[in-house]
């Protein structure tokens, strides 16, 4: 049985999208550093500015992709049952689709 996004696909898209997100950190991290916001008025400016929402969109994408990988990966290796991993499996699944849903209604 061949896997959609198995072994090195897998191990490159989580390194890839940890990558982003090491990116999002440490330019967040400079941006906070240089000019922190004061007051939730601020904080809603800076999340409200395209650059910032579209680059926080692309990390949370890629933390929902690495999650989906590394957890789906133990799933398979570890759950045996097929009818237990596919039910947790979709939970995972509407798990981190709500969570990305929450962050798109969130920034627009």
């Amino acid at each position: 049985m061949k896997r959609a996004i198995s072994g090195l696909r897998a191990w490159l898209l989580q390194r890839l999208s940890a990558l982003v997100m090491l990116a999002y950190l440490v330019a967040a991290l400079l941006r906070l550093a240089a000019d922190p916001p004061h007051g939730h008025a601020q904080w809603l400016a800076l999340m409200q500015a395209p650059a910032v929402a579209l680059a926080t969109l692309l990390a949370f994408g890629a933390l929902l992709l690495h999650a989906w990988v590394g957890a789906r990966d133990v799933l398979m290796d570890y759950v045996k049952p097929l009818p237990l991993r596919i039910g947790l499996m979709t939970l995972l699944a509407l798990l981190l689709g709500g969570s990305g849903i929450a962050v798109l209604r969130a920034l627009w």
